[in-house]
């Protein structure tokens, strides 16, 4: 588990508010999050003061969307790889339900994902579950680079609309695999 540790410092700055200094009123972007923008003014600085000291321990999740390329990259290997710290999120359970649907076995505890691809019988994941995320298109490469060949289909899970995946198949032209869409 990643931790932070925070500590506290004698300030040569004084720690209460200057008189007759205007307070630029915060910017909200959104209401679930009230942060100010911070990138709208490079100059700006962000000042914490409090009555006391800081300490302990914050736990950092692991980040979805690595999680997924790198579920994607166990295909690469045969064997078992062993992820840690992967957030257990709908995303990463379509992923594994996608390595499932080619052969592999996934033993999942708390944030521990055990990935075995020895058992790979497939070169077609389900169509279903890899239109639910975007990042179930990740496999196509592990799947070429391993086995030669690939019958993948296209990417849903967008929200936002429909965004390209020519820089994926541009990519995997350029190295010499020859793209049919069906």
């Amino acid at each position: 588990m990643a931790t932070a540790a925070i500590s506290s410092f004698n300030s040569p700055f004084p720690t209460q508010p200057l008189e007759n200094v205007e307070t630029p009123k915060p910017h909200f972007h959104s209401l679930s999050n009230p942060l100010p923008l911070l990138s709208q003014n490079p100059n700006q600085k962000l000042r914490i003061t409090g009555p006391s000291r800081l300490y302990g321990h914050v736990p950092i999740s692991g980040s979805k969307n690595s999680a997924l390329s790198i579920l994607a990259a166990t295909l690469c290997c045969s064997g078992t790889c062993k992820l840690n710290n992967v957030p257990n999120v709908s995303d990463t359970r379509t992923m594994a339900s996608i390595l499932t649907s080619l052969g592999a076995q996934i033993h999942v505890c708390n944030s521990q994902f055990l990935v075995n691809t020895d058992g790979i019988h497939s070169l077609e994941p389900c169509s279903d579950s890899i239109r639910k995320i975007r990042g179930g298109f990740f496999v196509i490469g592990p799947l070429l680079a391993r086995f030669g060949e690939a019958s993948v289909a296209l990417p849903g899970g967008c929200d936002i609309g429909v965004r390209p995946i020519d820089l994926y198949i541009r990519g995997l032209r350029a190295l010499g695999a020859v793209v049919h869409f069906r």
